[in-house]
């Protein structure tokens, strides 16, 4: 897992877990949070794998604290997908 590096701006973020309850409770504890703007989630509709936030580079740095400490979510940086690689 890529360390998440606290800097100032924002950026986009996958939350997952093999747990759909756990993701579906963060997402709902997320709701509370200004701080977290869900985008979208991916997976069932009833029981989503990851779900994708903007946040603050510091936040979700914070998150990857919290979430080691857990081991029941995990947090990493949305890089864009390309068909060819890095071209």
């Amino acid at each position: 897992m890529t360390s998440i590096q606290s800097q100032p701006g924002h950026g986009r973020y996958l939350v997952s877990s093999m747990d759909s309850g756990k993701l579906s409770q963060f997402i709902a504890e997320a709701q509370q949070d200004a701080e977290l703007q869900l985008l979208e989630t991916i997976g069932p509709g009833d029981s989503p794998h990851t779900a994708v936030f903007d946040m603050a580079h510091d936040k979700a740095a914070s998150l990857q604290q919290r979430f080691k400490t857990s081991g029941e979510l995990s947090i990493e940086p949305d890089q864009p997908l390309s068909l060819f690689g890095n071209s």
